[in-house]
Formats: C-alpha cells, sequence, structure tokens
C-alpha cells in the first residue's frame, strides 16, 4: 500500500526525527512548499547519516509555483507570501528511495516514478 503524508512546511523542522521515521517505513513525504538548495542539501546529508541495510536513501523533487500555469495576479500573490511568510511557494516530494525510483522534474511539473 502507497503512504502519502501531507506535512506543513512550519513543521518540517519540528518534527524531523518523526519525518526520517516515516521515510524509513516506506511513506512519501509531500511538502506544502519549496524547499531552498540548502534545506535540500541539509536534508541529504541528514539521510545519508541514516542508509543502512533497510533504508537506501531518498530521492527528493520541489518545483515552485512561480514555474505552475495560472494568472499573473496569484504569481504576484505568491510572490507577497514569500516575502511576508518567508515560505517558498511550491511543492516538494521526498520519497523513500525503495519506494519511488526517480523524481523527474519538468518546468511546470514533479514526475514522480514508483
Amino acid at each position: 500500500m502507497l503512504r502519502i503524508k501531507l506535512v506543513k512546511y512550519e513543521n518540517l523542522k519540528k518534527k524531523r526525527e518523526e519525518i526520517f521515521r516515516d521515510l524509513e517505513e516506506g511513506v512519501v513525504i509531500v511538502v506544502d512548499a519549496r524547499l531552498s538548495p540548502s534545506e535540500e542539501a541539509r536534508l541529504i546529508q541528514d539521510t545519508m547519516k541514516l542508509i543502512s541495510g533497510t533504508f537506501s536513501g531518498i530521492e527528493l523533487g520541489t518545483i515552485a509555483r512561480s514555474h505552475m500555469p495560472g494568472p499573473l495576479t496569484e504569481k504576484f500573490r505568491d510572490l507577497i507570501v514569500e516575502r511576508v511568510l518567508g515560505k517558498k511557494m511550491g511543492i516538494t516530494v521526498i520519497g523513500p528511495a525503495t519506494i519511488v525510483s526517480r523524481i523527474v522534474k519538468h518546468p511546470d511539473e514533479l514526475v514522480v516514478c514508483f
């Protein structure tokens, strides 16, 4: 059975141990924001420490809201939200490498291959 967990960006740092536990159990995590390159690097670093015979790592993909189709007014609104909340508009998909074989990023979509 495929399990997907939606996680708020604000909870990503607070519930880090829980998220790694979920990944080790085969849960695909979808975050309601785009991670910065430094946040992605930190996540990969932390994941490398957990690699074992039963956990082989993660596949990670992000897409910015600005790359998604939509009216200019929505993009302007998203820019204001990013500035005020510090939350990058978009989504991030994090999946265990045993479940997600790859994540392909196109300009306006993410393709998750199981």
